[in-house]
């Protein structure tokens, strides 16, 4: 792969990658690390993909992964982190606030499968292959998470 691809790629999908990345770990400074190594392994690949859909399902797979790995990591069970301060993205409507904030109260295993659902647009099917279960466990997940964002909201 060479410096042009390799810029096209980072560029294109970095968005992406990010926020699967804090979705996950609900920690920006974790994600920028995860999103670091994920990339880091995108140079490392010796093999060209066979299209675009290839490579982002690649990088997708290649973050879950990073993400897995830092929550079963030494440094992560042994340690206690401070809360980072965040910047919260901009909402113009208090509906689209409350959902973020519910969104980011779920479990990780339930906001990747949300998030690849409906900001990503992959059908359950395509999230198992991403996450390496079963297409039934994805469909569990998004009813739980649906479930407990409905009761999150209304409480809001």
């Amino acid at each position: 792969m060479d410096r042009a691809d390799y810029e096209r790629i980072v560029r294109k999908h970095m968005d992406t990658i990010y926020r699967m990345a804090v979705s996950y770990t609900q920690n920006p400074a974790d994600a920028d690390d995860i999103v670091q190594q994920t990339f880091v392994k995108l140079l490392s690949r010796r093999e060209a993909f066979t299209d675009e859909e290839h490579e982002k399902r690649w990088l997708i797979r290649v973050c879950v992964n990073e993400c897995n790995s830092f929550f079963s990591s030494f440094w992560r069970k042994r340690v206690d982190s401070i809360d980072a301060i965040e910047k919260e993205p901009e909402f113009t409507l208090q509906e689209n606030r409350d959902l973020y904030e519910a969104i980011k109260k779920l479990p990780p295993k339930c906001s990747i499968v949300i998030y690849l659902f409906y900001y990503e647009g992959y059908s359950t099917k395509e999230i198992a292959g991403m996450l390496c279960i079963r297409e039934a466990t994805v469909r569990t997940r998004l009813v739980r998470a649906r479930k407990l964002l409905r009761d999150e909201l209304s409480e809001v």
